[in-house]
């Protein structure tokens, strides 16, 4: 922590232990930015971008550019951001589960592109048909997604997590199905037959195959951190 750090007055810890960088007028305006370009590195606003692209460009390198160079800048910056926020509150500090609305804000964000994305879908496939069983695996991956969300608010509940959490896991449960629905009933005009539902749950499957590594991968990495320290 620097000097400019050092000098910010806290609250006492008597009238408020845990701080949040938007509790701060020092912290709040990085914390903010922070935020604001964690969105641009925000997955589904990626994507979504992406399938807008693809919609008016056509072209795939736009495609592939477009959402990458952008998640990228804003991975970046967003992390630059957000620690020099962090760095007002010592470590003992920190409440890292008193960012207010901005939480909700981010998942309300995330479904509204979600659905942009199936929109975006939707038309590329009425435009230029796709074959069914490509349709067939993106419902299913998509309802992989609805599956894990599921998991994730029970778990949230079991957990005691706060209101504001829960309904972030709820917004997000309520689009990824609208959006699934959506392309299922509008992607597909050639019907669903036993191979389609066969493609269905293998889009399901790999979503939750991808999960499992991404939780095992970061689990460890969190062991090894908790042992270095």
């Amino acid at each position: 922590m620097n000097d400019m750090h050092e000098a910010v007055e806290l609250p006492d810890p008597a009238v408020k232990r845990l701080l949040h960088p938007t509790d701060l007028p020092e912290a709040r305006e990085a914390y903010l930015r922070g935020w604001w370009f964690a969105r641009l590195s925000s997955l589904p606003i990626a994507v979504a971008l992406g399938a807008v692209v693809w919609v008016l460009s056509g072209n795939l390198l736009a495609t592939i550019a477009a959402p990458l160079t952008t998640f990228v800048v804003g991975f970046v910056a967003s992390r630059w951001h957000d620690a020099r926020a962090w760095d007002f509150i010592p470590r003992r500090r920190q409440d890292r589960d008193g960012a207010g609305p901005w939480p909700l804000l981010a998942s309300g964000l995330d479904a509204l592109a979600l659905l942009v994305t199936a929109a975006a879908v939707i038309l590329a496939v009425r435009g230029a048909p796709v074959p069914g069983g490509v349709v067939a695996y993106a419902v299913g991956s998509g309802l992989g997604v609805a599956l894990l969300q599921i998991g994730e608010i029970v778990a949230s509940v079991a957990r005691r997590r706060s209101d504001a959490s829960v309904a972030q896991r709820v917004t997000m449960l309520v689009a990824v199905i609208a959006g699934s629905a959506s392309v299922a009933v509008f992607g597909r005009s050639d019907g669903w037959d036993r191979e389609s539902y066969v493609l269905v749950a293998a889009g399901m499957v790999t979503m939750l195959l991808v999960y499992l590594l991404w939780w095992s991968f970061t689990r460890s990495r969190r062991q090894r951190g908790e042992e270095k320290q």
